[in-house]
């Protein structure tokens, strides 16, 4: 083959070759790569929500009951021929959840500085051993105080016009409402020694001891 024979060859192959490299394009069927779509991130349908912070509860229901899930009224009983004076004590729920007792909730006598007065206090199984009690938003547990009254004249009387309850510690404490004993004007609460009995679901035989 002669040299102008070759280069005629030459010339006719990349005729073609252009002629098919146009009918492609024209016909979008050109072999090009793909173009992979971007890559995304799901999370799976299974995974919990995280709770907002309006529904998570600010204490679990049914835990110990605190100082201040409480409200306590403390009741004058009418005297007896002991001696003795005593209170009915009923401590009551006031939050929105439950909550347990068990024990006592201690009482102090304060006077009017707010001031604990130091008075000998005894803890006793009066009506009976203390047993676990949940208490109902609303509900309420009983137990008794019993305590010996003194002249307020004697440096060994304690005398208060108030008094306070803990079921976190043995003394202090908010204070409790009081149902008929004397104006706390007067300070005419005295106590010579007291003694604080257990927690019981119901008032039967509370303050009979």
């Amino acid at each position: 083959m002669n040299k102008r024979t070759f280069r005629a060859a030459v010339l006719g192959v990349t005729a073609v070759g252009l002629t098919l490299g146009t009918q492609a394009c024209a016909n979008n069927t050109g072999d090009t790569a793909a173009v992979p779509a971007a890559a995304t991130t799901t999370t799976p349908s299974s995974a919990p929500a995280s709770p907002s912070p309006s529904s998570v509860p600010s204490r679990e229901p049914g835990a110990p009951c605190t100082n201040d899930d409480l409200s306590v009224e403390i009741t004058l009983q009418p005297d007896r021929k002991d001696g003795a004076q005593r209170g009915l004590v009923a401590v009551t729920n006031k939050s929105d959840s439950d909550c347990g007792v068990n024990g006592r909730a201690s009482i102090s006598l304060r006077n009017a500085a707010d001031e604990v007065v130091d008075v000998p206090t005894k803890e006793v199984n009066q009506p009976g051993k203390a047993i676990p009690i949940m208490l109902k938003s609303g509900s309420s547990a009983f137990e008794g105080i019993k305590w010996v009254p003194c002249d307020k004249g004697d440096a060994t009387c304690g005398a208060g016009n108030t008094l306070s309850f803990n079921l976190q510690a043995s003394t202090d404490g908010p204070p409790a409402k009081l149902i008929d004993f004397p104006a706390p004007e007067k300070s005419a609460i005295t106590m010579k020694s007291l003694q604080v009995g257990t927690l019981q679901p119901a008032t039967q035989g509370v303050v009979a001891w």
